[in-house]
């Protein structure tokens, strides 16, 4: 997989956490970087630490299904990918809280999709150690960037950047189909 690839991925990967900590954003009433700064660490590690769970377990796997990863890789994209534009078009309002427990739940939730992707990497053989750090950081940069301007845009942006992040993964599930087909 190339570095843009893994770029792509990632940013796709992090936009349920950009979007969670722009609603953050949005919901202090004033800049506390420090404060910020943990958040986006926060769903940093989370998004990174979940594919380091799934790249394992895929490697378990992944010598018994190797003739039909692409299959396998092709599934979880296109699950993650249609699940981001599900929870897009969603009438559901979610409440943003600041408690440690409550961010913790947060970033499990949005980093689930990452396990899945980690599963995806093992099939794929990706060098994990550079993906996970990708992920990390992009992670880590977008959601300080989602804080820092969420005091100035309203919660229109959330479905935008879910809608973004579900088609690219749909079209990177495609294109991981396409690849081992022809």
């Amino acid at each position: 997989m190339s570095l843009f690839e893994l770029l792509i991925i990632s940013i796709s990967l992090a936009m349920d956490a950009f979007t969670v900590s722009m609603m953050y954003g949005i919901s202090m009433p004033e800049r506390d970087i420090k404060k910020q700064s943990f958040i986006a660490f926060y769903f940093g590690f989370f998004q990174a630490l979940m594919p380091f769970f799934g790249y394992h377990l895929g490697c378990v796997f992944s010598k018994l299904v190797q003739a039909y990863d692409h299959y396998i890789a092709f599934i979880f994209l296109m699950i993650v990918g249609i699940g981001m534009l599900k929870d897009a078009f969603s009438e559901e309002e979610t409440s943003y809280n600041f408690h440690f427990f409550d961010l913790t739940i947060l970033a499990i939730a949005t980093s689930i999709d990452a396990f899945a992707i980690g599963m995806t990497f093992a099939f794929l053989e990706v060098s994990i150690y550079k993906a996970l750090f990708i992920i990390g950081i992009i992670t880590f940069l977008l959601c300080l960037i989602a804080l820092q301007i969420g005091n100035y845009l309203n919660n229109k942006f959330q479905n935008k950047a879910l809608i973004f992040g579900g088609i690219v993964l749909i079209l990177i599930a495609c294109k991981t189909l396409l690849e081992h087909l022809f």
